[in-house]
């Protein structure tokens, strides 16, 4: 049984890998957690990993509750750590006790864990739920200050409402927003999987 887990993540992780086009991503059909999918809208708003700075404004400035924005993580740059900078606070921890007892870098637990090989000393994947994850950004900025930088924030097309003024755009404080025409080939700066446990994305 283990074997085959091992197997199943595995492929899971290649499906992520060579999913993308950009059809595939902004048309693809909503997820279980999409509320609202504009049709025939020909931009879209996205965010510029290299002048985010996770400070918080897409959690509480977008007109979504919660926030369109999500977080994610790419597992082409994760190192796999037993102790996530992005999952928990106390780095010193032992790795048997991070699951019962160590302290969340997200408000709402919205970063898991799973072992990938190894056992408790091995290896694990880190991936956000979207369906609990608010777009703070807590965990990516912990991930960016002392982890790879495996953990950014995205604009999820199938949640965002197409507004023509973006109310986050109008707020960020470093101008991480921008607006992009749908038919761009290298729109959202990567490949996502919305409907799984896993995503991925190439930063800028």
């Amino acid at each position: 049984m283990k074997r085959r887990n091992h197997l199943r993540i595995v492929g899971q992780l290649l499906g992520i890998s060579v999913l993308g086009g950009a059809a595939a991503r902004i048309f693809s059909p909503p997820s279980e957690d999409a509320e609202f999918v504009a049709q025939g809208r020909r931009f879209a708003w996205q965010i510029i990993p290299g002048k985010c700075r996770h400070c918080g404004i897409c959690e509480t400035a977008c007109v979504r509750k919660p926030s369109a924005v999500k977080a994610l993580n790419d597992p082409k740059k994760c190192s796999n750590c037993v102790v996530c900078y992005g999952h928990i606070t106390d780095t010193h921890i032992d790795s048997n006790k991070i699951d019962s007892e160590g302290d969340r870098v997200c408000p709402v637990n919205a970063v898991t864990r799973i072992n990938f090989s190894g056992g408790a000393d091995g290896m694990f994947l880190y991936a956000q739920d979207p369906k609990r994850c608010i777009g703070c950004g807590k965990c990516v900025k912990r991930c960016n200050h002392h982890g790879t930088e495996s953990m950014f924030l995205a604009i999820r097309p199938d949640l965002c409402l197409g507004c023509n003024e973006c109310a986050i755009a109008l707020a960020c404080p470093h101008d991480a927003i921008e607006r992009i025409p749908r038919e761009t080939v290298d729109d959202y700066l990567g490949d996502y999987w919305f409907d799984s446990t896993y995503m991925t994305g190439e930063g800028a």
